[in-house]
């Protein structure tokens, strides 16, 4: 099967009998993006890798791994069905062992698989049910004390965490960042790392600096690496994928918001007592959920500096559109936290809105960060 990132996005493209300038302007982008996503001279962030999923009708899980097409896959290399036949004769405990040696082999760490998955939800998943439980706020620092990594806090130029895989493992998190739920969604993505067995790496990075911002070490200015969204390492939006599956629970989403139209303040209340998140990363989850319903916009001084959409494209302009709750607070700027919300046009957000089509927008002000977080819920179509 295509064993990269471009050959999957190209491959598929050809399938549906799209242009390159036809999936470009489906998901927002021009044609020349397209073109080096396809020959590998440039990688899709999250971001781009989620636009181009549901253009091209397939998973982003697909896009970054080749595990969940329903198509028939392309044949294997001859090495790789020698070696698939001998995996198959084998016990599921001498599997196990193989994938251990297979990682010894490849990074010279000694670890001890015990089951298998192909996924980073069904590892999460699999924590969750047999070793930690679902009691919640998880639990990540107990969680890295079981599987044997020391934790310590230092100040790091790097990024805002550092995972070191030897026989005793080591996280490392930025002393720098005070802010308890992004340090802890940190953690939770470097276990990410080691606990994906193909995750081979001696050491990863999480949320990494521009070489200036890491040189802050005792600065006034809050310093922040790179947001997961943006990342463009297919292991880096594996182990983000693990960190949201075992900090919120699908099966408590399903309670939460199961045939619910949430509000921005029952959401505040959820990510900060209930799962010890930040609101952001709640509403990421949330538009995963169930990405037909929303979307999630990022904005400061009139311009947008995050999106994370679900299946309908969001306008790819970097300035807010003046009809829209969020555009206000530029206009008419609060001194404090404010949710400013109410009908918008639909075409405020999306490039698809049909003629007249409304939507509801929630958006909320930080005048700490000086950024407005909107929540975009979809009304259902007639």
């Amino acid at each position: 099967m295509p064993n990269s990132i471009n050959e999957r996005i190209k491959n598929r493209r050809k399938e549906l009998n799209m242009s390159q300038t036809d999936l470009a302007n489906q998901v927002g982008l021009k044609p020349p993006a397209i073109s080096q996503y396809e020959s590998g001279a440039r990688r899709p962030s999250y971001e781009a890798l989620r636009k181009l999923s549901f253009a091209l009708k397939v998973s982003t899980e697909y896009l970054v791994s080749g595990l969940t097409k329903d198509q028939t896959q392309e044949p294997l290399e001859h090495n790789d069905r020698v070696i698939l036949r001998i995996v198959n004769s084998l016990t599921q405990q001498d599997k196990e062992k193989l994938v251990e040696y297979a990682t010894f082999l490849a990074t010279g760490r000694k670890v001890k698989i015990d089951t298998l998955f192909e996924t980073p939800s069904e590892y999460a998943n699999y924590y969750l049910e047999e070793k930690i439980g679902y009691h919640l706020p998880i639990d990540v620092y107990g969680l890295a004390k079981e599987l044997g990594i020391k934790v310590f806090e230092d100040y790091l130029d790097e990024g805002e965490g550092i995972l070191i895989q030897v026989d005793h493992p080591i996280i490392l998190l930025d002393r720098k960042i005070t802010i308890e739920t992004r340090k802890k969604f940190t953690l939770a993505t470097l276990i990410g790392h080691y606990i994906l067995p193909w995750h081979l790496k001696s050491s990863y990075i999480s949320r990494k600096y521009d070489s200036e911002e890491g040189k802050k070490k005792n600065s006034d200015v809050m310093v922040f690496g790179h947001s997961t969204l943006l990342t463009e390492e297919v292991e880096g939006m594996e182990a983000s994928q693990f960190a949201f599956n075992i900090l919120m629970p699908q099966k408590e989403l399903k309670t939460d918001f199961i045939d619910k139209i949430p509000k921005i303040e029952t959401l505040k209340e959820l990510a900060y007592k209930k799962y010890n998140v930040s609101l952001f990363v709640l509403l990421n989850r949330l538009v995963d959920f169930e990405d037909e319903k929303y979307a999630v916009v990022q904005s400061q001084n009139y311009k947008i500096i995050k999106r994370f959409q679900g299946r309908r494209n969001l306008v790819s302009n970097e300035k807010v559109d003046d009809r829209s709750k969020a555009a206000s607070f530029f206009t008419n700027q609060s001194v404090k936290e404010e949710v400013r919300e109410g009908e918008v046009p639909g075409s405020c957000w999306f490039t698809d809105a049909k003629e007249n089509e409304t939507v509801y927008e929630q958006s909320v002000y930080n005048p700490a960060l000086g950024k407005v977080l909107t929540l975009i819920t979809i009304n259902k179509r007639s």
